[in-house]
């Protein structure tokens, strides 16, 4: 059986109807699918690298504080063990259970209990009968105070004699309450400190321990020790 069939022409043949694919010459614009995430990628590198700086430098300047701080109180520390002369004008807090031992200043400014404890000028001095408070930051040198319990001693050493108090009261009140300082006609001392004591940001209460007087050793002073056989005095170096 023969069949019959076409010979090519060499020509491609065209299609009627379709459309044919032109290129025109024009400005060439970028994706802007692909560059609109990189640049938000590369915003958040930068914002991330503004953040890392900005705590550097704020825990660097906390730190400079602390070391600062801590070394002022160190410096006061060896004026007390050092020189005699100046133990006159100056106060020392010594609490055995959270050892605690430092130079308390005159006054509840900022500057003075950025450096140590600070003594309520308005309050008598320890040692003497009345209420005697002293205030201290609760991050730094009154962060144990909340240790304290009810039969804790505590040591007051001032104008050369040392006084023993006892912890009677520990308790919460709020930022307000002004009762914490009212006069007594006993022999007190009043320590307060912000709380939560690990709270973040400003403390709502205070955290307030009060000791009382103790009793005289047979022959002394009432409260008054003298300033050797009570407690040691820790080195500072």
């Amino acid at each position: 059986m023969q069949v019959l069939g076409t010979k090519p022409s060499g020509k491609r043949r065209h299609r009627l109807g379709r459309s044919q694919l032109i290129l025109k010459a024009g400005s060439w614009r970028p994706d802007e699918s692909l560059i609109k995430p990189k640049l938000l990628a590369s915003k958040r590198q930068l914002a991330a690298y503004l953040l890392i700086v900005s705590g550097s430098v704020l825990c660097t300047g906390v730190l400079g504080t602390y070391s600062w701080m801590y070394w002022k109180q160190r410096s006061l520390l060896r004026q007390w063990n050092e020189e005699l002369a100046t133990r006159e004008n100056l106060t020392k807090l010594s609490i055995p259970r959270i050892r605690l031992e430092d130079v308390v200043l005159e006054g509840v400014d900022a500057r003075s209990l950025l450096l140590g404890p600070g003594h309520m000028q308005n309050s008598v001095e320890p040692g003497m009968r009345g209420n005697a408070v002293i205030a201290g930051h609760r991050d730094t040198f009154f962060r144990k105070v909340h240790k304290l319990r009810p039969g804790d001693d505590i040591y007051v050493l001032r104008d050369g004699k040392r006084f023993h108090y006892k912890v009677t009261v520990r308790k919460i009140v709020q930022a307000d309450d002004l009762s914490v300082l009212r006069s007594s006609d006993k022999t007190e001392l009043t320590l307060i400190t912000c709380y939560p004591t690990h709270a973040i940001g400003p403390a709502p209460e205070r955290l307030v321990v009060v000791a009382q007087m103790a009793g005289p050793r047979p022959g002394a002073s009432p409260g008054a020790l003298p300033m050797s056989g009570v407690i040691p005095l820790s080195p500072v170096k």
